[in-house]
């Protein structure tokens, strides 16, 4: 109730504007006002209405999409991303946004195909372990190897590959851990052991050998402690 009420009072300011500014105006200024302020509230309220005036600005439908997708609004997020897309006019900003978007509704098909676009138009291989955690996701058992191993092999001979960090759930202290990928990807690779083969052997060795090459890695940690309390529990 709150909500809305502060909606129908941002709105009647537009209403009430004078003859010398226009809504359009007024919106704009408004949503300089709440990038000031970081009031991402009021930066969706002001971003809807100047679309209302400017339907086809690529630049605000691009700011809304990335404030909807920040909160959690991914279909609404996409809306106005795939409007930027279909423009022309997406950074590889927004395309990383809309494959993590389509990723958590569970589109996982698109996502593997803007994941794609991106890796071969940066090199950044920080895309290539993502592809490989939707493969992870999927169950596609053929994949995940095909890809998880690729990472391996490439790592051991391309410094840019081996120098790639990607963000780590961090159980203990919370948030994410940035992790050499050829790190994360073992812990992948063992933590499919566990949990889709049932293979403890193989999932301690990768999870091991995931800490071995990054000491710090929180996740692996983690996980080798709650296989071990497991173990202890079924002797």
């Amino acid at each position: 109730m709150k909500k809305q009420i502060i909606y129908i009072l941002i709105l009647s300011t537009f209403a009430a504007c004078t003859p010398e500014t226009s809504p359009l105006e007024n919106a704009k200024k408004l949503y300089s006002q709440s990038l000031e302020n970081n009031d991402a509230t009021t930066a969706r309220v002001a971003l809807n209405t100047i679309l209302m005036y400017d339907s086809a600005n690529t630049e605000y439908q691009d700011s809304l999409s990335r404030l909807y997708l920040t909160s959690g609004n991914f279909d609404g997020g996409l809306k106005y991303a795939e409007l930027v897309y279909n423009s022309g006019n997406a950074t590889n900003k927004l395309k990383e946004n809309m494959a993590l978007a389509y990723q958590q509704i569970g589109e996982t098909e698109k996502a593997d195909v803007f994941l794609g676009t991106l890796l071969e138009d940066t090199r950044d291989y920080k895309y290539l372990f993502q592809k490989v955690v939707i493969q992870y996701e999927n169950g596609n058992q053929m994949m995940f190897d095909s890809l998880s191993n690729q990472i391996l092999d490439i790592a051991k001979t391309d410094s840019l590959m081996a120098n790639t960090m990607v963000p780590m759930p961090s159980p203990i202290s919370g948030g994410n851990q940035l992790v050499p990928i050829e790190a994360a990807t073992m812990f992948l690779i063992g933590n499919n052991a566990f949990e889709k083969k049932q293979d403890i052997r193989t999932a301690v060795d990768y999870i091991q050998r995931s800490v071995q090459k990054f000491e710090s890695f929180e996740m692996a940690r983690y996980a080798l402690m709650e296989i071990e309390k497991m173990m202890r529990g079924g002797r």
